[in-house]
């Protein structure tokens, strides 16, 4: 082993002791290195004039990343051991906690951790620009796709930001867009943009949500492709004022790197924790027809009567403790005997008694003053 390889894993044990398993491994890796099995890829035009004497460190750093991400697979317990592949979940969850607004409740997100797979596709990760992509951890439940993202870089000005934007370009389009991505070939968006956030050890992480109602099925298969080709990363700060002089400045922020990061996973619908009850518990026409409680969230489909679906009645969901369970997000769908259907997605809960409320927001208010209640339904999911 060379000074530069002995550097490079000293460097390592600084931040953390490293396992046997690991040891072994890397000690596997540099024998490859001095046996010539591990080829570096060619040299762009524009980095030539870089000194080639580095290429066999560069060699090893390489194969000990590939070596890690390896044996890290093999034994994910270790992630969360190493400071640069570590626990994401963690990193998200203080993210998640010292924000004004969180996107989910805590409970929620120790679930979604808890019930997700490593990913171990080699197309997980991308490189382009000295920015490092990698997508870690998924999790579905036919309902939501939950995947981890994080980005990793060396350039100063960027890892100065708050948070990064991913950027996708339209072919012949030169403005650049907040990505989208790709759901077994269907293009798709997730409820937020793709923009990880600095965590407190620098690097940029995000838990990416795609609910099942984004796509065309309505249901994740059980067998899931996602794939991303991100064009360009847009650096922000919070405290920052908008810079009208720079075009497109919500996206792009202070600085923009235009790139090539194409990422591709699978994950797989996994439905066993998943608790379904079909009620059809009915009071004064509106009908709950089905739910589902899953790990991250509680899904209904109701069923609104001709009558009311002009005044668009408020729904009210709590359990049976009188604890409201937040509504997130609803599809609407409009029949042609004037009926609705509406397929809600409401906030994780643990309950099993439940009590749907209807109100009309928009008639005349109740002897109190507030919107008059029109239906009160209970039910229960075992």
């Amino acid at each position: 082993m060379g000074n530069s390889d002995i550097s490079i894993k000293e460097t390592l044990k600084e931040d953390v002791k490293i396992p046997e398993i690991v040891n072994d491994s890397l000690d596997e890796a540099y024998d490859k290195i001095r046996k010539d099995e591990v080829r570096m890829k060619s040299l762009r035009s524009r980095s030539k004039k870089r000194l080639y004497r580095k290429l066999g460190v560069a060699a090893a750093a390489a194969c000990m990343v590939l070596v890690l991400t390896g044996v890290f697979f093999v034994n994910p317990a270790l992630a969360k051991d190493i400071p640069i592949l570590g626990d994401l979940f963690g990193r998200i969850q203080e993210i998640r906690d010292n924000h004004p607004y969180p996107e989910k409740d805590k409970t929620a997100y120790e679930n979604i951790a808890k019930h997700s797979e490593p990913v171990k596709d080699p197309t997980n990760v991308a490189e382009d620009q000295g920015i490092t992509m990698t997508v870690s951890d998924a999790y579905c439940d036919g309902y939501d796709l939950y995947f981890t993202l994080s980005l990793q870089t060396g350039d100063e000005e960027l890892n100065a930001a708050d948070q990064l934007n991913l950027l996708c370009y339209r072919d012949g389009d030169p403005i650049a867009f907040f990505a989208w991505l790709y759901v077994n070939g269907e293009e798709t968006y997730s409820t937020y943009t793709l923009s990880p956030a600095k965590s407190e050890d620098g690097l940029f992480v995000t838990l990416v949500r795609v609910p099942a109602m984004n796509i065309e099925a309505g249901k994740f298969p059980e067998d899931v492709t996602v794939s991303m080709d991100i064009g360009a990363v847009g650096a922000q700060k919070f405290d920052e004022p908008y810079h009208e002089e720079i075009k497109n400045y919500e996206r792009v922020g202070y600085k923009c790197v235009e790139g090539s990061w194409k990422l591709q996973f699978k994950a797989s619908s996994d439905t066993s924790q998943n608790r379904t009850a079909k009620p059809e518990a009915e009071n004064n026409g509106f009908v709950v027809e089905e739910v589902t409680l899953t790990p991250s969230n509680a899904h209904m489909v109701l069923h609104i009567p001709a009558e009311w679906e002009p005044k668009n009645p408020a729904v009210v969901l709590m359990d049976a403790q009188g604890n409201r369970i937040q509504d997130e997000s609803e599809k609407i769908i409009k029949n042609d005997d004037g009926t609705e259907v509406r397929y809600i997605t409401f906030d994780h809960s643990d309950a099993n008694d439940f009590v749907l409320q209807m109100y009309d927001k928009n008639g005349e208010p109740d002897e109190n003053g507030g919107p008059r209640m029109i239906a009160e339904i209970p039910f229960s999911v075992e």
